[in-house]
């Protein structure tokens, strides 16, 4: 290489440059024919072990499963970041409304309630003056038992004096017995199926 570069700086100047040619090596392209020597040449692939080879694909697979559970992660988390972006404004309308509407029904319950609440004080009242009522009801009622049952007694008690004064005592025993003797009564009489009273006829009449 060197003598080549000292005959091209050798010729005369005044002739035309010829131009500077290296030669280097380099890979052929796909269009080159093969070498004479790898002409036939069947490349066999190297061994490989199964038990290694059993190893590697699982290895492979779990890689696989673990990058496709983080790519689905990060893709939800992505998706779910711009959703929340998107949904802020509709959120926060929403939030207004529920606590619009919640202290709207605040109102109404508080309303309701009072309004039970009154209706529960009438119907207490009302309930009140009924059992006042049945009371006094109540009180008459025992109060005229009373009077009825006195008045009841007064007359028993008077009824009992007025037949006192027909009773038999040791003072009037003997008028008593004389009067029977002198007017003598019968209570031997027969009664008839139609109930009839049949007194016996006495001799003579």
């Amino acid at each position: 290489m060197l003598s080549a570069l000292r005959r091209l700086g050798a010729r005369a100047p005044c002739g035309p440059r010829a131009p500077l040619v290296l030669s280097a090596r380099g890979r052929k392209t796909r269009h080159d024919p093969p070498a004479k020597s790898k002409i036939g040449r069947v490349n066999m692939p190297p061994a490989v072990d199964p038990a290694e080879f059993f190893v590697l694909m699982e290895r492979y697979q779990h890689y696989r499963q673990t990058v496709r559970a983080l790519r689905m992660e990060f893709g939800s988390e992505v998706r779910r970041k711009a959703h929340e972006a998107r949904a802020g404004v509709l959120a926060e309308r929403k939030a207004m409304e529920e606590a619009a509407e919640h202290r709207e029904l605040m109102a109404w319950n508080q309303a309701e309630n009072r309004r039970l609440h009154e209706l529960r004080i009438a119907r207490l009242r009302q309930e009140a003056r009924e059992q006042e009522q049945r009371q006094a009801e109540e009180q008459a009622r025992k109060a005229e038992e009373a009077r009825t049952w006195a008045q009841l007694k007064e007359r028993e008690v008077l009824q009992l004096q007025e037949e006192a004064k027909n009773f038999i005592t040791r003072e009037n025993l003997e008028a008593r017995v004389e009067a029977a003797l002198d007017s003598p009564k019968s209570y031997n009489w027969a009664i008839t199926r139609e109930g009839l009273v049949v007194k016996p006829q006495r001799r003579g009449s």
